[in-house]
C-alpha cells in the first residue's frame, strides 16, 4: 500500500488521470473535428481575406489611373465650357445685332409710312383748303359781277358734255 500511497501522491499520477481525462473528452465531445473545422475556416477566412486584399489592390490601381486622367479630363472640360461659351456669345451678339437692324427697319419702315400719312392727311387738308377758299371766291365773285353766273353754268355744261357717261 505503500506504493499505492507513493503513485497517487506523486505528480506523475495526476498527469496521468489528467491524459485519460483529456483523453476520453476529446473523444467524446470530438474535439479534433472541431479544430479541424475551426481550422478550415480561419484558413477560409485568410484566404477571403487574401482574396479582399488583391481585389482592393486592384480597385485601388483603376482608382490611381482614373485620378491621374482626371486632371486632363477637367482641363478638357474647361476648355470646352470655355469655347462653348465663347460660342454663345458669339451667337447671343450676332441674334441681338439681327434683332437690331430689324427694329430700325422696322422704326424706319413705321417713320416712313406715318411721314407719307401725315403727307397725305396735309394734302387732303390743303386740297378741302383750296376747294372751301375757291368756293368762297367763286361765290365772292358772283356776288359782285352777277353776269359771271351764267357764263360758269355755260362753261360748266361745256365742261361735262366733253365727258361720256
Amino acid at each position: 500500500m505503500e506504493i499505492w500511497n507513493l503513485i497517487v501522491k506523486t505528480n506523475t499520477f495526476n498527469f496521468i488521470i489528467f491524459v485519460a481525462l483529456f483523453a476520453i473528452i476529446i473523444k467524446y465531445a470530438k474535439v479534433g473535428n472541431m479544430i479541424t473545422s475551426m481550422q478550415a475556416k480561419v484558413k477560409q477566412f485568410i484566404d477571403d481575406s487574401v482574396n479582399a486584399k488583391e481585389k482592393s489592390k486592384k480597385e485601388l490601381q483603376i482608382a490611381e489611373q482614373k485620378v491621374q486622367n482626371v486632371t486632363s479630363e477637367i482641363k478638357e472640360i474647361h476648355d470646352n465650357a470655355d469655347l462653348n461659351a465663347m460660342r454663345l456669345e458669339r451667337k447671343i451678339l450676332a441674334d441681338a445685332n439681327i434683332q437690331s437692324e430689324s427694329i430700325l427697319q422696322n422704326a424706319d419702315k413705321i417713320n416712313e409710312a406715318n411721314g407719307k400719312k401725315i403727307i397725305s392727311e396735309l394734302s387732303q387738308e390743303a386740297a378741302l383748303v383750296s376747294v372751301e377758299l375757291a368756293k368762297r371766291h367763286i361765290i365772292s365773285v358772283l356776288k359782285k359781277k352777277p353776269q359771271y353766273h351764267a357764263k360758269f353754268v355755260s362753261d360748266s355744261i361745256n365742261e361735262l358734255d366733253r365727258f361720256n357717261f
